[in-house]
């Protein structure tokens, strides 16, 4: 009996010291700073299209300042990899935060719908420089076999953003103006670049002869690998219904009779599972494999996207969007595990920013579409979206596509070269395994 207790001692002891693997103060201040970026970026996100109409732009002009967004992002992203690799992911993430928090600011100062458009474009090329060194950095910082878990942290912190951002910049808009919503937003991005700055290990770049992972099975070292190439393509196929969301769906919703506060609470309603669902989404799929929570989730989201064109009710939409919320999740923390899975260790800079800009792409050709086929029917853009990406999970279920998932994640070999000498002030890190 107490050899029995000992080894249950031993076992939670050791699940224990596993899971601070994973919530190491370096990796929670990470989320807690994406997290305070996304905040600040929700605080704007239901301003700008009233703020531009209020300045006089036109649904066209207010259309096109999404479009150089998602664009400009497209365009930046490759160029951030490779600064990510060469100058240290912790050092483009803190210039990141502070370039947004400036263009953030600008808006007060700018009322031309030109300009407005020309801001957006310059929002979404700083926005682009913060996510993909976040999640190069975190792929450092955590454990081979946890990578998921502790990248479904980072998209709870996002979550987490998104889900009280919003609320709170309309409330405060609605009350006292669009000033201090802004200036709380771009403040909030200052703070988090100021805390990446100091208190973030430096990551180094891997260029430069860095602490370096050799990962098995990685054939053709390069940021095309086939097995990335599968996850560019998945990541591009889901990117496209949730381009169709952002493009149309609070007209969408007020062609068809829902009101304003019904409309905030499906943003509510969709970003309130993903905060829980995260983190056990990722550690599933760290524990059992990528391929399963991939497939079967694509073929959820593209159901629901199909039910969302059909005539429901107000209330059968908001659980469909809770439902919605947290099986993407699903599908989004498990292509984010396969992606750190198979990713060369000198390319993660430009491996995550070629994720950030064929995410941007496929909402961006999503959006652009949809506002045609709206013409046709209002609910036609959501079913070809939902159709699309039902067949994409469909399409996975062939035993050769599936070969393609590595069974389960396997701790990494390390490969010791040369450290770069971080610059003063800095702290070097190691990747842990």
């Amino acid at each position: 009996m107490r050899d029995v207790v000992t080894r249950q001692r031993g076992r939670g002891l050791g699940g224990l010291l596993r899971g601070l693997e994973v919530y190491t103060p370096a990796i929670v201040l990470l989320a807690a700073i994406v997290g305070g970026s996304f905040l600040g970026l929700g605080f704007i996100m239901p301003l700008r299209a009233m703020y531009a109409r209020d300045t006089g732009s036109t649904s066209i002009e207010i259309g096109l300042m999404t479009s150089s967004y998602l664009l400009a992002s497209v365009l930046i992203a490759p160029l951030i990899g490779r600064l990510t690799d060469r100058f240290g992911a912790s050092r483009i993430l803190w210039i990141g935060l502070a370039c947004h928090a400036g263009v953030v600011l600008t808006y007060m100062a700018v009322h031309s719908p030109i300009l407005l458009i020309a801001l957006r474009a310059a929002e979404g090329a700083t926005a682009a420089a913060v996510l993909p060194p976040a999640r190069a950095l975190i792929n450092r910082l955590a454990p081979s076999a946890r990578q998921g878990e502790a990248l479904g942290l980072l998209g709870a912190s996002q979550e987490a953003g998104i889900l009280l951002g919003p609320a709170a910049g309309a409330f405060l808009a609605s009350q006292v103006g669009y000033i201090p919503s802004f200036l709380i937003a771009g403040g909030v991005m200052a703070l988090g670049s100021l805390a990446a700055l100091l208190c973030l290990p430096y990551s180094g770049g891997a260029n430069a002869g860095a602490i370096g992972i050799q990962r098995p099975g990685l054939a053709g070292v390069g940021s095309f690998t086939k097995q990335l190439r599968l996850v560019y393509s998945l990541t591009g196929v889901i990117a496209l219904p949730h381009g169709v969301m952002m493009a149309l769906w609070t007209i969408y919703m007020l062609d068809r009779g829902v009101s304003l506060p019904l409309i905030g609470l499906t943003y509510t309603a969709a970003a309130l599972p993903a905060l829980f669902v995260s983190p056990l989404a990722g550690r599933w799929s760290d524990r059992y494999g990528r391929y399963w929570p991939i497939a079967l989730s694509m073929v959820g989201v593209g159901l629901i996207y199909a039910l969302y064109g059909l005539p429901v009710s107000p209330l059968i939409v908001l659980l469909l969007c809770a439902i919605e919320g947290g099986v993407a999740t699903v599908a989004r923390s498990a292509l984010d595990g396969l992606l750190a899975d198979v990713t060369p260790e000198e390319m993660q800079g430009r491996v995550q920013a070629n994720f950030t800009a064929v995410t941007a792409a496929g909402r961006l050709l999503g959006a652009t579409a949809a506002g045609f086929i709206y013409l046709a029917d209002p609910g036609l853009p959501f079913m070809v979206g939902g159709l699309i990406c039902l067949i994409a999970g469909l399409v996975l279920l062939p035993p050769r596509l599936a070969r393609l998932f590595p069974a389960s994640p396997q701790p990494l070999p390390r490969v010791v070269a040369r450290e770069p000498q971080p610059f003063p002030g800095e702290v070097a890190i190691e990747p842990q395994g």
